[in-house]
């Protein structure tokens, strides 16, 4: 009988460590279910702020971007000056960039690792200063300042870089 004493009280205490094995697999079990739900909600949430962020971008600033330029293309077929037509190129290449940007900005959580694929080419420098320098003077003079700005012949005019974001 003695023996049996013996396995029964082994048996009580093997059943009382698998009852408190069970219990902290449960609570474990318990904590992990809640990590998991927390970050299905942070995805959740994510998910929700991306798409408040697309669509302001897309309403706030990119439909607008679009009647902007909409608006210099009728301009560019007016009968304008020479100095007019200068500003308003220089203005729907500047509204051009900026409505890139926008994409790119709109498009960063698509991108791998935040990275734009960049499309080497060919422009002329000279060019693009004439050009930012033509709207900065067009600012000025609105202001009230004056502005000139010359290129220098020593600085190179073809140079390689995005012309998407030049």
């Amino acid at each position: 009988m003695e023996i049996v004493e013996v396995v029964v009280d082994q048996v009580i205490v093997a059943l009382s460590h698998a009852t408190v094995l069970e219990e902290l697999m449960r609570e474990k079990l318990e904590a992990r279910n809640g990590l998991q739900q927390q970050a299905k909600e942070n995805v959740v949430k994510a998910s929700h702020t991306r798409y408040s962020f697309q669509n302001l971008m897309n309403n706030g600033m990119k439909r607008p971007m679009h009647s902007i330029l909409g608006l210099l293309s009728i301009l560019q077929d007016e009968n304008t000056s020479t100095n007019q037509k200068i500003i308003i190129d220089t203005t729907v290449r500047m509204s051009t960039v900026l409505l890139n940007l926008i994409n790119d900005a709109m498009d960063i959580p698509d991108k791998d690792e935040g990275r734009f694929p960049v499309k080497m080419m060919s422009f002329q420098l000279h060019s693009l200063i004439r050009e930012a320098s033509c709207l900065v003077n067009c600012l000025c003079v609105y202001k009230g300042f004056r502005f000139s700005m010359d290129v220098p012949n020593s600085l190179t005019n073809l140079v390689m870089g995005d012309e998407k974001r030049r």
